[in-house]
């Protein structure tokens, strides 16, 4: 396996710990809302960090690392998508170099394999690609549908991690799972899950689109100056917002719309248990939320990771 760097920044147990526990554990669960992921204060715009190489990040999961040079490739888009059931996460405030770190399991209940039988596997039938080009990261992990499938076939469970610079834009796909994005502050961000969490956190750009079937969607800390788009068929979208945000809103869903942060001195418009439309502190960017059975909640953010 290619070392890379050590992480010698303080901050990097706790900051690493958020986005490794679905990669290394024997416990690959799906985030739902409430699952108690902790969110913790990203790096600052003058922190230096480097790429983790240490055994206890790692795990003993990982199957693929690649590692680019900042400053062969200049870095602006993360593009990841898999066809497998699991996990992505982009961490953003890297400047020396950027990594993608693949992760692959077993993801049914036929027994256990060692872990070169689950390299096999993946080598046999599956397709992987990890590589930069211009000023693009590319992730992709799929079921090569030209191999049959013999007995040695399983399903594999499939983690991405991508660490990028900050001003990066990102086109997030998987099957079913979670897509935590932080500290990412490109112009266009799409996340699409068929099921589980999509949250970005602590991040920006000029649109959003966020597009879950069933799960959780969250927004949390991450302003727009375009628009914001997110829709889910059933679950909890959940919204937490700087008190300074100027925004037009437009919130539906046939369960309930939880907007208590709203009143006459900050909103104008219609609040009603299922919808909210109007302009808040006198406008400004287009947030749209849909939830066709679930709950929608609207709240301040509060600095330190949390909502109020």
């Amino acid at each position: 396996m290619k070392k890379v760097m050590y992480y010698t920044f303080s901050l990097s147990v706790i900051l690493f710990s958020t986005f490794a526990t679905g990669c290394s554990g024997n416990d690959d669960d799906i985030l739902e809302e409430g699952s108690g992921e902790t969110v913790v204060e990203g790096p600052s715009i003058d922190d230096v960090l480097t790429l983790p190489s240490e055994p206890s990040f790692l795990g003993d999961s990982i199957q693929f690392t690649k590692t680019f040079s900042l400053a062969e490739y200049s870095i602006k888009e993360v593009k990841v998508s898999t066809t497998q059931n699991g996990h992505i996460s982009v961490l953003g405030g890297y400047k020396g170099q950027s990594g993608v770190y693949i992760y692959a399991k077993i993801d049914d209940n036929r027994g256990k394999v060692s872990d070169e039988q689950i390299k096999n596997i993946l080598d046999k039938y599956y397709i992987v690609e990890s590589y930069a080009s211009g000023t693009e990261i590319v992730a992709t992990v799929k079921e090569n549908t030209a191999v049959t499938r013999e007995a040695d076939f399983r399903n594999l469970r499939i983690t991405v991690q991508v660490f990028t610079p900050r001003n990066v834009s990102t086109t997030l796909q998987i099957a079913r799972g979670s897509i935590i994005a932080k500290n990412v502050h490109g112009n266009q961000h799409t996340a699409t899950s068929t099921s589980g969490t999509i949250k970005y956190i602590d991040s920006s750009g000029k649109n959003f689109t966020l597009t879950s079937d069933a799960g959780h969607i969250g927004l949390i800390n991450t302003p727009a100056t375009g628009s914001i788009h997110a829709k889910m068929a059933k679950g909890t979208i959940q919204i937490a917002l700087p008190k300074d945000t100027k925004a037009t809103l437009s919130l539906e869903s046939s369960t309930r719309v939880n907007a208590h942060i709203l009143n006459k001195s900050n909103f104008q418009g219609v609040n009603t248990r299922t919808k909210v439309e109007g302009t808040l502190n006198g406008g400004g960017y287009e947030l749209k939320a849909i939830n066709d059975l679930g709950v929608i909640n609207l709240s301040w953010y509060d600095g330190r990771g949390g909502n109020y």
